[in-house]
């Protein structure tokens, strides 16, 4: 997503998962993130009935937090009308037991609490291995 004006921060480059849960390592922000696109990449899996959760976290106080996205969007091949509209239930799961086999998604923060963040996940089925990334987009004030 290349948008004029816009940093981008990579909160996790693309690599295999290595459990069924895990923690990503925290990353702080510039001051000027203060409204956030957060795209998760799946590029990789090891078996069709894996499924993969995502979410965002903020750090306050030393205490970590998921965080609601404002709305979600799955970026794929349209075939229907009605085929990834944008979600607007808010949750914290950017991908929730996604079991699509190389989807991008696009979470759209409006304000985050804290600057420190990091992404968890969690990973189930057989031979559970997936790979994926995800990256941080937001306005470049000057």
């Amino acid at each position: 997503m290349a948008l004029k004006n816009y940093a981008v921060v990579t909160l996790r480059a693309s690599a295999a998962t290595v459990g069924a849960s895990e923690q990503d390592a925290a990353v702080t922000l510039p001051e000027t993130a203060v409204s956030v696109y957060v795209v998760v990449d799946k590029t990789a899996e090891n078996n069709i009935d894996n499924l993969l959760t995502v979410r965002l976290q903020c750090q306050i106080a030393s205490n970590w937090h998921d965080v609601a996205w404002d709305w979600s969007q799955k970026a794929a091949t349209l075939t229907t009308a009605g085929d990834n509209t944008a979600l607007v239930t808010r949750t914290p799961n950017i991908l929730d037991a996604l079991s699509d086999s190389l989807p991008t998604v696009v979470a759209y923060y409006d304000a985050l609490p804290t600057r420190v963040v990091r992404i968890v996940s969690v990973s189930s089925g057989t031979g559970v291995t997936h790979t994926f990334s995800v990256v941080a987009h937001f306005r470049a004030w000057r």
